[in-house]
This record gives C-alpha cells, sequence and structure tokens, in this order.
C-alpha cells in the first residue's frame, strides 16, 4: 500500500486539472417561442415627439354603452267595438241623450242599482240622482266628453272611453295623458308660437314634473319616442279621468255599472 502512494496522489492531481481545462458545461438551450410571442413588441411603441401621454382616466375608461332605442309612437285613436253588441247601441244613444237634456230621471233608470260612483264607498241609483241633482256637479259634462272617444268590448262588459280597457301593461296609468287628436303640436316651449318638436296623433304621452295642472295652459310631457315638449293641456286627457261601464242585467238590457273616476 505504501509503494503505491506517490502514483495515487499524481493521478488525482491529473484528473483536477483535465476538470479545469474544461471549463463549466455549456447552457441549456431556450426553449423556442410561438409565433404569435415573436409577434408581440417587447415594450410599448413610442409616441411621436410632442404627443401628450393618456391621461389616466383615457386608459381606463370603458366605451360607453349603445343608447337605448325609443318606443314607437302608436296611435290610440277611438274605436268603436260596442256597435256590435245586441241592443248596445239603443242604450248608448238614450244615455247620451239623458246627458244632452240633463234628465235625472232618464239617466237614473240606466243605471244598475249598484252603480259604483267613487272608489270611497259611493254607490247605488239613489246617490247617482243625488249628484246629478247637484248644480254644482259636472257628471253631465262628463258624459257628453265620452261620446267622441270609441268603446271598448270585453266579453258583455262596454267600457267608454275605450283607451280605459287598450293600456299597455308596462304604461303608468297616474302619469299618462291620452292626446285627443290628430297633428297636436308638440312644442319646445309652452307658447303657441314655440318652435315644434313635432306632432302627436292620439299618442300616449307622460307627464313630466309634479303633475297635471289641469288650469296651466300647457303641460310638459315626453312621447314614446324619447321626444320631449310641451302640449297644450286642453287635448290632453288623463287614462284614469271619467269612464262609464256597463254590462247587461239579468233581464238582458244594458245598464250603467260604473260611472267613476281615478284609481
Amino acid at each position: 500500500m505504501r509503494g503505491r502512494g506517490p502514483w495515487a496522489c499524481a493521478a488525482v492531481l491529473a484528473m483536477l486539472a483535465a476538470c479545469d481545462r474544461a471549463g463549466p458545461p455549456p447552457p441549456e438551450p431556450a426553449a423556442s417561442k410561438s409565433p404569435e410571442a415573436l409577434a408581440k413588441p417587447l415594450a410599448p411603441p413610442l409616441l411621436p415627439p410632442g404627443t401628450p401621454e393618456p391621461s389616466p382616466e383615457a386608459k381606463t375608461s370603458a366605451a360607453p354603452e349603445p343608447a337605448i332605442a325609443s318606443k314607437p309612437l302608436v296611435a290610440y285613436a277611438p274605436r268603436d267595438e260596442c256597435a256590435k253588441l245586441p241592443g248596445f247601441s239603443t242604450f248608448r244613444d238614450a244615455v247620451l241623450a239623458a246627458a244632452a237634456k240633463r234628465d235625472v230621471d232618464a239617466l237614473v233608470a240606466l243605471g244598475d242599482p249598484a252603480i259604483n260612483l267613487d272608489f270611497g264607498g259611493g254607490a247605488g241609483t239613489d246617490e247617482l240622482r243625488k249628484r246629478l241633482a247637484d248644480p254644482k256637479s259636472s257628471l253631465w259634462d262628463e258624459i257628453t266628453a265620452l261620446a267622441p272617444l270609441g268603446c271598448a268590448v270585453d266579453g258583455t262588459v262596454a267600457t267608454l272611453p275605450a283607451i280605459f280597457s287598450r293600456v299597455p301593461d308596462d304604461v303608468d296609468a297616474a302619469r299618462t295623458m291620452l292626446v285627443t287628436g290628430t297633428e297636436v303640436p308638440l312644442r319646445s316651449k309652452p307658447t303657441p308660437s314655440a318652435p315644434m318638436v313635432r306632432t302627436l296623433d292620439w299618442a300616449l304621452v307622460t307627464l313630466k314634473g309634479e303633475g297635471f295642472d289641469p288650469a296651466a295652459r300647457y303641460a310638459e310631457v315626453t312621447a314614446a319616442d324619447g321626444s320631449s315638449g310641451f302640449v297644450a293641456t286642453a287635448k290632453l286627457r288623463s287614462l284614469l279621468d271619467y269612464r262609464l261601464i256597463a254590462d247587461k242585467s239579468k233581464e238582458g238590457e244594458y245598464r250603467i255599472t260604473a260611472l267613476i273616476a281615478g284609481d
């Protein structure tokens, strides 16, 4: 063992010298990049000289949402669906004739014994007689005003004006008015000389502001197509204004079951 000592040391020294000459191992090849990765810039593109840096708000703001499409205008012109009801035309003529003459007895005779007159309990032909006989009563004028506004039919029930039974479900009846007529001006200001925004034909419009003031000359409204302006108060009628509802009695004749306003 002692005789091999020098030779063993020489062999170890030779191996160490070989390692020093070989140097460190070469690095592993980098993974190849995809064409998409190569196409991406390594840094944001440089702006031309003098171009201002975009503000943080501009960088983070989202694109504006598209405007919601307005609804088309629909004409709710009066239509008479009730003429097809057997015996109704004669009944309606009698109602309008009694109103024109302000004949209390004649109109009371056309009322149902339990006729509804308000939402506070007012009902019955005795109460109807009392209200018609009041010199300050407006019921006569309210009945007469129904004549040109059409009539709707639901089974055997007839409703004047027709619009009351044909209001769309998505309409707020408390703030919606019917424009009564064709080519009614919608003006930019509440004056007769103001420019017209458009004309309206038997359209439904929504009141703006605090509500409807019958004493005002004009009312500010918005139409279904989004156009806003002012319409003459005389050309507007609330959807909850007076309506006359009639149905067949047990004897087969039509009787007024409700003469009422409000909701």
